[in-house]
């Protein structure tokens, strides 16, 4: 039967059921893609604003740890017990592992040949067994023989593991009990109140106050055992730990997360309290670190950068000296830190953010020495006295005097605490300031280069800006040479202190040595005139 063609007008139907057909599929896919945008677009509002709220949850929490510093760093313990520092050996049995495992010894029973049967003899077989014997009693030999030669291996690798084990816990104990002799050492030196180790031990009190893992840990400490006192210069932490921000917004019109600023009081107390925070914490740890400390000297320094002039400056925010005795009637859990620190009459920066310094009660670079009562060695100094019958007290007296007839503030130190340093040198001029430590050697002898390097260790240990090596006797060739490399080393030979004395103490001295012709009055001259023109009256305090 033929298939019919269909009409026009059923033609005309399915094309246009085809049309809307696909015109509702086009408005699907339309919706669909809608739909997707618009989802995607709520997810991006709602990632933003989740990501808003993250932001601002991260600033208040930094506010509030900023805010309770003290309060959170007194429920830590401060308390030093040095006795924890102390090792116990560990226990370190043997483990032989495979070595004790002993391998069977091989069986004659894995190589005897079966006996022959009656047949098998009749046959021959006998003859036959006899071999096949012979062969099996050889490889069980040569099997016992292997067995035996590996088992004396496994002893001897076992002996050694047990040798190398019995060595190695032998070291350990050895290391330990080394480890324990010198923390007995140093709480022996420290009960002693040895100055070093007083430093050392309340150093590591200050590596433990608790606080944020991104404050800076740089601080130094000076033992006073005379007068029971440490004075601490330590870094607070800059601006930038205290956040500008409140928190942020997210404007949906624009699509952005807004910063929402935090007013500028706002951020200057709670730096002002911050800092203030840190040192009643501080203090608190060190007294409950040592309870031998009779005071604390503090100074809170900040590290900046002066916008006028772009140099790195260390600007003082805070500076007290507090007893313990005032300091143990506070109750710092229930104080406001500001009123606190006045109350301890304490210097506080007027505006710390501003970083606007002040000058410290106690002088951290001059509490690093111990000094002594000056004595008036000039008034022993008759007419052309000779120095070398000087005592060597008086004379380091002497050169004190020299400097403060230059103008300059100097101090003697005690002997028995300041590690060659004879005497302190300060020049407070605005430009020149800076502290110099003296070594003062009443000596017949050349002074070589030994000194030299005495007196640079001397400068790094005490952080000086210069050091001045001064003798009655004269410098070798390299001792010059030392000095010029060093860059920070200013040496005063005989000749150069009688010409000091004459000019600033109006004083005529002899120097009762015998000088041989080979000794030199400077790096580059032989001659006592040319020593007396390179000592001007500001040489050895020139900085």
């Amino acid at each position: 039967m033929a298939r019919r063609s269909p009409s026009p007008n059923e033609s005309e139907r399915w094309q246009r059921q085809q049309a809307r057909e696909l015109e509702r599929q086009q408005r699907a896919t339309a919706a669909a893609a809608k739909a997707a945008d618009r989802a995607k677009r709520d997810q991006h509002i709602a990632d933003q604003k989740c990501e808003t709220e993250r932001r601002t949850t991260e600033v208040e929490t930094r506010a509030r740890q900023l805010q309770a510093i003290l309060t959170s760093g007194l429920r830590h313990p401060a308390r030093i017990d040095l006795t924890s520092l102390k090792r116990q050996p560990s226990q370190q049995p043997f483990n032989p592992g495979d070595l004790a495992a002993v391998a069977a010894q091989p069986a004659w029973g894995q190589f005897e040949p079966p006996q022959p049967g009656m047949v098998s003899r009749l046959l021959g077989g006998q003859s036959r067994y006899q071999q096949q014997l012979a062969h099996a009693r050889a490889a069980h030999q040569q099997a016992m023989q292997a067995w035996q030669a590996a088992d004396a291996d496994r002893r001897r690798r076992l002996d050694a593991a047990r040798s190398n084990h019995d060595e190695r816990v032998r070291q350990h104990l050895a290391e330990v009990e080394e480890h324990n002799r010198h923390v007995e050492q140093l709480i022996t030196s420290y009960r002693a109140r040895d100055r070093k180790t007083v430093e050392s031990v309340l150093g590591l009190a200050l590596n433990q106050v608790p606080l944020p893992d991104d404050f800076p840990r740089r601080a130094e400490i000076t033992f006073s055992p005379q007068q029971a006192q440490i004075v601490v210069r330590m870094q607070f932490p800059g601006r930038d730990a205290v956040p500008t921000v409140r928190g942020y917004k997210y404007v949906q019109t624009r699509d952005e997360i807004q910063p929402v600023p935090r007013p500028t009081k706002e951020t200057s107390e709670l730096y002002r309290s911050l800092v203030a925070q840190v040192a009643l914490l501080t203090l608190h740890n060190l007294f409950e670190a040592d309870p031998q400390l009779s005071s604390i000297g503090f100074n809170g320094h900040v590290d900046a950068i002066n916008p006028g002039t772009g140099q790195r400056e260390y600007p003082c925010l805070i500076s007290l000296n507090v007893e313990r005795e005032l300091f143990a009637q506070l109750v710092l859990a229930q104080v406001r830190p500001e009123v606190c620190l006045r109350h301890l009459n304490a210097l506080v920066s007027p505006h710390p953010y501003e970083l606007e310094p002040i000058t410290p009660i106690l002088d951290f670079d001059l509490t690093k020495f111990s000094f002594v009562d000056g004595m008036d060695a000039v008034s022993t100094l008759d007419s052309r006295p000779d120095l070398m019958k000087m005592s060597p007290t008086e004379f380091e007296h002497l050169v004190r005097q020299i400097f403060e007839a230059m103008g300059v503030e100097s101090w003697t130190t005690e002997q028995n605490y300041d590690d060659g340093v004879d005497a302190v040198v300060v020049n407070r001029s605005a430009l020149l300031g800076r502290l110099s430590i003296v070594q003062a050697k009443r000596y017949k002898d050349a002074v070589g280069v030994s000194h030299i390097r005495e007196l640079a260790g001397a400068i790094e240990e005490k952080k000086a800006g210069h050091g001045i090596l001064v003798t009655t006797s004269w410098f070798t060739p390299r001792s010059w040479q030392k000095a010029r490399e060093h860059g920070r080393i200013e040496l005063i030979d005989g000749n150069r202190l009688t010409y000091l004395i004459k000019e600033h103490l109006g004083k005529d001295v002899l120097i009762g040595i015998k000088r041989p012709r080979t000794a030199t009055s400077g790096p580059d001259s032989t001659s006592t005139e040319h020593a007396d023109s390179r000592a001007g009256p500001g040489a050895p305090g020139r900085q």
